[in-house]
């Protein structure tokens, strides 16, 4: 993900802007891929940090929901990019499974928090336990040499 610029002010005598220069994958980071199929009547859009679960059965991703009891309610990795897949479309999603995220940039599902609880450990626990090796971090090191 690239920085973001937002002007706030600018007329004849002052230009104030904003500079968002914060990354969701910060360094260090694995991907890995699985298929995603969109089984809805409309186009769906995927954000890039979504947090994303497997579906047992099918093996296909979604995003992670704490309520599913079909295997997706665990997290396997934080999707790469966003991606707006066509309705009945299935598509390839790459997400990230080990390394460098910022904590604050990872988009859960519905009214669900780093600290809601599935199969007795939070959501935030799960995702440095269940993934490769995800490991969430406080905001991106703009010195480190591998930002992404």
């Amino acid at each position: 993900k690239m920085s973001q610029q937002t002007e706030i002010l600018n007329n004849q005598n002052q230009l104030t802007v904003n500079n968002d220069t914060t990354k969701i994958f910060v360094g260090g980071n694995k991907d890995a891929t699985a298929s995603y199929t969109n089984s809805t009547y409309d186009d769906v859009t995927l954000t890039e940090g979504t947090l994303l679960g497997k579906v047992s059965a099918t093996g296909k991703v979604k995003p992670l929901a704490s309520a599913a009891v079909d295997g997706s309610q665990y997290p396997i990795g934080i999707l790469r990019q966003t991606t707006t897949i066509g309705a009945g479309e299935t598509v390839t999603l790459t997400f990230v499974t080990a390394g460098d995220v910022v904590k604050t940039k990872v988009i859960l599902s519905g009214s669900d928090t780093m600290s809601t609880v599935i199969s007795g450990r939070s959501i935030q626990d799960r995702i440095g336990g269940d993934t490769v090796g995800v490991n969430l971090v406080g905001s991106t090191q703009n010195t480190a040499y591998d930002n992404q």
